[in-house]
């Protein structure tokens, strides 16, 4: 009974660590970082926050997405392994937030059948609509555009709050 027991504890013990996904080298090392995003004193909910690496660097990605206090969690990704945190390093930030198309803008399987001139046209319209009602200002959803830095230290957790409205024009 005993040897029964062992042995089923043995094979429980061996397949938990079986699911364990390795932790790549580059990413043994993440410190927590927290962004906040406002508009003026409001938090803003749904904003998918990325950090860029300034120098070319590892093949992972570190995100978040902010709740309903505006406060993104970043976490780090590579393969299947997702750690929380990321590692040390300066960065861009890039805020972006999906706006939903009313459903006379969307994307239709019958798009395919419009005139050349007809699909300018429904596409001019969507990037009116998406400028319009841009929460987020076009400028900080690009890397090569976005004037946020940051730096993620090995010290404390990184903070760092972003108002989108002194970017707004």
């Amino acid at each position: 009974m005993r040897l029964f027991l062992f042995l089923c504890l043995s094979t429980v013990l061996f397949c938990f660590g079986c699911n364990r996904v390795p932790v790549p080298d580059e990413l043994k090392n993440l410190y927590p970082v927290t962004i906040t995003v406002t508009d003026g004193n409001q938090a803003i909910e749904g904003v998918a926050v990325s950090l860029s690496a300034k120098t070319s660097g590892g093949a992972w990605a570190s995100r978040g997405v902010t709740n309903t206090q505006g406060v993104a969690v970043i976490q780090t990704s590579r393969a299947s392994y997702t750690g929380k945190g990321a590692p040390a390093g300066d960065y861009k930030v890039i805020l972006i937030k999906t706006v939903k198309l009313p459903p006379e803008l969307e994307p239709q399987e019958e798009d395919q059948n419009l005139s050349p001139r007809a699909t300018v046209e429904k596409q001019a319209k969507q990037e009116a609509f998406y400028a319009k009602n841009r929460v987020i200002p076009k400028i900080l959803g690009d890397s090569n555009t976005s004037p946020i830095e940051l730096t993620v230290t090995e010290k404390d957790t990184t903070i760092l709050t972003i108002d989108i409205a002194q970017y707004k024009k």
